[in-house]
């Protein structure tokens, strides 16, 4: 079983979104609540925006203020104190890489389902490890090789983690066939790629849209879904891919959009079993 990972990141804006809500519903302002609590503003605002680890007793001292006296309520903010506070186990990797990985990794960790659209390169939680190593080294040309090393690591932890059969993660892919295609590495690293994919398509839901499928404003991005553990106070967040610097949306009309096109998407590619049989004909 592998080690509980959590996303300090994401729990950390989980508390803070809720402190703020329980701070609306007393009717407080901001100024006033960091005045009760004998805090400066930016303190609370920064702790409200999950902008900084947690102390306990200031959170303990918050939700007395706003009348919280709910007993389960109260230990489960203070688990998200605790788990807040802990820095990512991939974080000696942060800085090596221009995308967010506290924040990737941390929403990837807190998630009970991730969908994947995949339009240039196949998503990391399906990488073997030779491709992954391929594709760090030619995308991150100005990276140390110990770095790089130790992305790869990163990526094979983070599936370690997400299929440990205890957590019960599900991930649905739609493969663009020019991605599935597209050469990574040399040939026997393909041929291996496209065999693990068929390998995870007997127990995770894969698509290939070929490229006779019609266009869909989609082609021009990849993008992840990230449906949260915990619904009734997480929101599902999108991630927007790019070479230098991500993007992601929280606001629920555009989040709705990004859903609706990937079931779009979905619904314009091969059934799984078609997919599996596809991608077995490109290395047979």
């Amino acid at each position: 079983m592998a080690e509980r990972s959590f996303g300090p990141v994401v729990v950390r804006r989980r508390l803070g979104s809720e402190l703020r809500r329980l701070r609306g519903a007393a009717g407080m302002s901001l100024e006033q609540a960091a005045r009760e609590l004998e805090v400066s503003p930016s303190k609370l605002s920064r702790l409200e925006n999950g902008e900084s680890p947690p102390k306990l007793w200031d959170v303990r001292n918050l939700l007395t203020l706003y009348g919280v006296e709910d007993e389960d309520y109260r230990r489960r903010a203070e688990r998200w104190v605790n788990e807040g506070k802990a820095a990512g186990w991939w974080h000696p990797y942060s800085d090596a890489t221009p995308a967010d990985l506290d924040h990737y990794i941390s929403l990837e960790a807190e998630a009970a389902e991730v969908r994947a659209y995949c339009s240039v390169f196949l998503n990391g939680l399906m990488q073997t490890r030779e491709y992954a190593h391929a594709l760090l080294e030619a995308t991150l040309s100005d990276v140390a090789p110990a770095a790089i090393d130790g992305l790869v690591d990163v990526r094979m932890r983070r599936q370690e983690i997400f299929f440990d059969e205890d957590r019960s993660a599900q991930l649905r892919v739609v493969l663009d066939e020019a991605a599935l295609r597209r050469r990574v590495g040399e040939e026997l690293t393909m041929v291996a790629q496209w065999k693990r994919i068929v390998e995870l398509s007997r127990t995770i839901n894969v698509r290939v849209r070929t490229l006779y499928a019609a266009p869909h404003l989609a082609l021009y991005g990849p993008f992840t879904l990230f449906v949260p553990r915990e619904q009734d106070v997480d929101p599902i967040v999108v991630n927007l891919e790019s070479g230098f610097h991500d993007a992601y949306w929280y606001d629920p009309a555009e989040v709705r959009r990004f859903v609706r096109s990937f079931d779009e998407l979905e619904a314009s590619s091969l059934s799984t079993g078609d997919s599996a049989d596809y991608i077995r004909s490109l290395y047979h």
